[in-house]
């Protein structure tokens, strides 16, 4: 299949030939996915806010902007784990807060970065402007975990005027991926 652009748009966008997904957790579609991605040797972790449209048959805006962003710092594959694992194309839509959810996803990313000697993740999250717990939760106790864990999380160009690393699909700056910045968690 042929890879559409990652300009936003609400069509079905395909992965480029050779970075399609060769893990999805869980591998159905369903209300939640806790990770997707393409195995390397030398992966690049992104850490968004919360999944929406991509799954392992097909792509959506975030994850075609990590894609790239993957080639452009040559690396050979690629995860994407959220602060909380509901699906939501509009987060203000989201359920309750479940902690069995949030646990579930901390454990599936606990265990993917140990199995894979990570040490470092993109943080790419963006602001909770809805206000919404199941992400702030999610946020806390993720950051929590990788602080735990020694793992530092960066990210590219500024933080938003709320102090966190900007999603993938901001348009606020061009990036320079030769300069990764760390967030510092106090």
């Amino acid at each position: 299949m042929s890879f559409v652009s990652d300009k936003i748009t609400s069509k079905t966008t395909y992965y480029k030939p050779g970075f399609e997904p060769d893990f999805v957790i869980p591998e159905q579609y369903t209300a939640y996915r806790f990770a997707l991605g393409k195995t390397g040797n030398n992966p690049l972790v992104a850490m968004c806010m919360n999944p929406s449209a991509a799954k392992d048959t097909s792509s959506d805006t975030t994850v075609n902007r990590i894609i790239n962003v993957c080639q452009k710092l040559s690396l050979d594959g690629w995860a994407v784990f959220n602060l909380y694992p509901e699906r939501a194309t509009k987060a203000e839509k989201m359920e309750d807060f479940r902690q069995d959810l949030l646990d579930e996803n901390l454990k599936i990313i606990r265990n993917y970065l140990i199995e894979n000697n990570i040490s470092e993740v993109w943080g790419a999250w963006g602001d909770n402007r809805w206000k919404i717990k199941a992400l702030d939760e999610g946020k806390r106790q993720v950051q929590s975990m990788l602080s735990e864990m020694g793992i530092k999380i960066f990210y590219f160009g500024s933080l938003t005027r709320l102090g966190n690393p900007r999603h993938p699909i901001q348009r606020h700056e061009t990036w320079d991926f030769t300069e990764k910045k760390y967030l510092v968690l106090g």
